[in-house]
Protein backbone atom coordinates (compact mmCIF):
# COMPACT_ATOMS: atom_id res chain seq x y z
CA UNK A 1 0.00 0.00 0.00
CA UNK A 2 1.08 3.19 -0.76
CA UNK A 3 1.25 6.12 1.76
CA UNK A 4 -1.49 8.90 0.55
CA UNK A 5 0.37 12.15 0.05
CA UNK A 6 -1.60 15.30 0.46
CA UNK A 7 -0.90 18.35 -1.30
CA UNK A 8 -0.33 21.25 1.20
CA UNK A 9 -2.89 24.09 0.55
CA UNK A 10 -1.43 27.66 1.65
CA UNK A 11 -2.97 29.10 4.46
CA UNK A 12 -3.89 32.79 3.77
CA UNK A 13 -5.44 34.75 6.50
CA UNK A 14 -7.13 38.28 4.99
CA UNK A 15 -6.76 40.62 7.13
CA UNK A 16 -8.56 43.41 5.93
CA UNK A 17 -12.22 41.98 6.89
CA UNK A 18 -10.82 41.38 10.56
CA UNK A 19 -9.93 45.05 10.60
CA UNK A 20 -13.76 46.07 9.07
CA UNK A 21 -15.11 44.42 12.40
CA UNK A 22 -12.88 45.47 15.02
CA UNK A 23 -13.42 48.88 13.78
CA UNK A 24 -17.18 48.20 14.01
CA UNK A 25 -17.06 46.78 17.29
CA UNK A 26 -15.07 49.63 18.70
CA UNK A 27 -17.32 51.97 16.98
CA UNK A 28 -20.42 50.20 18.32
CA UNK A 29 -19.02 50.11 22.01
CA UNK A 30 -17.78 54.22 21.89
CA UNK A 31 -21.56 54.75 20.87
CA UNK A 32 -23.62 52.48 23.74
CA UNK A 33 -21.33 53.97 26.63
CA UNK A 34 -21.94 57.77 25.40
CA UNK A 35 -25.47 57.02 25.28
CA UNK A 36 -25.21 54.65 28.54
CA UNK A 37 -24.34 57.72 30.98
CA UNK A 38 -27.26 59.07 33.61
CA UNK A 39 -28.93 61.49 31.57
CA UNK A 40 -32.15 61.41 33.97
CA UNK A 41 -33.43 64.68 35.06
CA UNK A 42 -34.32 64.37 38.84
CA UNK A 43 -36.48 66.70 40.26
CA UNK A 44 -35.87 66.70 44.11
CA UNK A 45 -37.28 67.51 47.19
CA UNK A 46 -36.44 70.53 48.94
CA UNK A 47 -34.88 70.38 52.72
CA UNK A 48 -33.83 72.74 54.77
CA UNK A 49 -30.60 71.07 55.58
CA UNK A 50 -29.60 71.04 52.00
CA UNK A 51 -30.05 74.69 52.06
CA UNK A 52 -28.09 75.23 54.99
CA UNK A 53 -25.31 73.00 53.07
CA UNK A 54 -25.43 75.93 50.51
CA UNK A 55 -25.33 78.67 52.82
CA UNK A 56 -22.58 78.00 54.77
CA UNK A 57 -19.49 79.85 53.97
CA UNK A 58 -16.43 78.03 52.65
CA UNK A 59 -12.72 78.73 53.39
CA UNK A 60 -10.17 76.94 52.08
CA UNK A 61 -6.69 77.26 52.84
CA UNK A 62 -4.10 76.00 50.34
CA UNK A 63 -0.51 74.81 51.87
CA UNK A 64 1.28 78.17 51.19
CA UNK A 65 -1.33 79.90 53.39
CA UNK A 66 -2.93 81.34 50.66
CA UNK A 67 -6.82 82.01 51.93
CA UNK A 68 -9.82 81.33 49.31
CA UNK A 69 -13.52 81.99 50.26
CA UNK A 70 -15.91 80.59 47.76
CA UNK A 71 -13.17 80.38 46.12
CA UNK A 72 -12.50 83.94 46.19
CA UNK A 73 -8.71 85.20 46.85
CA UNK A 74 -8.80 86.92 50.12
CA UNK A 75 -5.47 88.35 52.23
CA UNK A 76 -4.90 87.25 55.46
CA UNK A 77 -5.10 90.79 56.91
CA UNK A 78 -8.21 91.98 55.14
CA UNK A 79 -10.14 88.77 56.27
CA UNK A 80 -12.03 89.94 59.18
CA UNK A 81 -13.71 92.92 57.45
CA UNK A 82 -14.32 90.81 54.34
CA UNK A 83 -15.99 88.45 56.72
CA UNK A 84 -17.89 90.48 58.38
CA UNK A 85 -19.47 92.10 55.55
CA UNK A 86 -20.64 88.90 54.37
CA UNK A 87 -21.97 87.33 57.46
CA UNK A 88 -24.17 90.05 58.91
CA UNK A 89 -26.13 89.76 55.31
CA UNK A 90 -26.26 86.21 56.00
CA UNK A 91 -28.69 84.35 58.53
CA UNK A 92 -26.64 81.13 58.62
CA UNK A 93 -22.88 82.17 59.91
CA UNK A 94 -21.95 78.77 59.87
CA UNK A 95 -18.41 78.69 58.10
CA UNK A 96 -16.37 75.68 57.37
CA UNK A 97 -12.73 75.82 57.02
CA UNK A 98 -10.74 73.82 54.17
CA UNK A 99 -7.01 73.17 54.79
CA UNK A 100 -4.40 71.37 52.97
CA UNK A 101 -2.97 68.55 55.29
CA UNK A 102 0.42 70.66 54.96
CA UNK A 103 -0.55 73.64 55.99
CA UNK A 104 0.75 74.68 59.12
CA UNK A 105 -1.23 74.82 62.18
CA UNK A 106 -1.01 78.00 62.94
CA UNK A 107 -2.48 79.38 59.70
CA UNK A 108 -5.89 77.51 60.33
CA UNK A 109 -6.08 78.73 63.84
CA UNK A 110 -5.68 82.11 63.35
CA UNK A 111 -8.22 81.35 60.25
CA UNK A 112 -10.92 80.06 63.29
CA UNK A 113 -9.83 83.07 65.45
CA UNK A 114 -10.84 85.35 62.31
CA UNK A 115 -14.45 83.87 62.00
CA UNK A 116 -15.33 84.01 65.70
CA UNK A 117 -14.32 87.44 65.88
CA UNK A 118 -16.30 88.29 62.58
CA UNK A 119 -19.53 86.83 64.09
CA UNK A 120 -19.56 83.19 62.57
CA UNK A 121 -21.86 81.39 65.05
CA UNK A 122 -20.33 78.24 63.76
CA UNK A 123 -16.83 76.86 62.68
CA UNK A 124 -16.18 73.69 61.39
CA UNK A 125 -13.03 72.19 59.98
CA UNK A 126 -13.37 69.68 57.14
CA UNK A 127 -11.42 66.22 57.48
CA UNK A 128 -11.02 63.15 55.35
CA UNK A 129 -11.50 59.96 56.71
CA UNK A 130 -8.27 57.91 57.45
CA UNK A 131 -7.35 55.49 54.87
CA UNK A 132 -6.89 51.84 56.01
CA UNK A 133 -3.50 49.84 55.13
Amino acid sequence: MRPLIRKKIPLSLEIAPLIDIVFLLLVFFLLTSIGSQNITQLDLPESSAAKQEQESLSICITKEGKVFVNERRVEMESLLPFLRSILEERKNKTVNIKADANTPFRIPVRVMDICRKAGATMVSIATQEEKRR
